[in-house]
């Protein structure tokens, strides 16, 4: 069964990763996370444990606040940005191409203005909102440990990836050579 804080602590690795993409300013990879963590929640509370695209277009609909942004083309941005580097969707609905920005020095924020059908996303904003999504998902499973989506994370978390110090064996043609992975949690 799943308990409280649970969650939040497996998932903590993502958040410090994430902080680190904030701080340094490296919003490409911050948007990379980003766009990958609906996928990791709506795996995680799946029956078999893996994502699809119409899980995780639930998973962005049921726990998004923002209209300007439905689950489809959430699905859309991450397999553009993910697998294509682009952004602009093979198949156009609402928007022909998302803009994405950085947090302006000024303060400024420009996020899901819509010029024409370009849709423009400050990755900072987006990243906040999907920290938002996924406290809300927390919240809600915590309130009901004993739900069907409650029970699958407990199922599914222990093969949620963690980062550990270890040494992992790696082949090599001149026999086995060691690997030391730093622990970042």
């Amino acid at each position: 069964m799943l308990t409280k804080g649970e969650l939040s602590k497996a998932l903590e690795v993502y958040w410090q990763d994430a902080a680190r993409c904030f701080n340094s300013k490296a919003f490409w990879c911050l948007l990379h996370v980003t766009v990958s963590l609906p996928d990791v929640c709506a795996a995680l509370e799946s029956t078999d444990g893996n994502a699809t695209f119409h899980r995780y277009k639930k998973w962005c609909d049921k726990y998004f606040a923002q209209p300007a942004l439905n689950g489809t083309e959430r699905y859309k941005i991450r397999c553009k940005v993910l697998h294509q580097g682009r952004a602009r969707p093979s198949r156009p609905g609402r928007y022909v191409m998302f803009a994405f920005g950085q947090p302006h020095s000024s303060g400024a924020v420009d996020h899901l203005r819509v010029d024409g059908s370009t849709l423009h996303i400050d990755v900072a904003e987006l990243y906040k909102e999907t920290c938002q999504a996924i406290e809300k998902w927390i919240v809600t499973l915590e309130g009901n440990l004993a739900s069907a989506e409650a029970n699958n994370v407990a199922k599914n978390l222990p093969l949620l990836v963690r980062v550990t110090t270890s040494i992992v064996p790696v082949p090599t043609s001149a026999g086995t050579s060691f690997v030391t992975i730093n622990k970042t949690n």
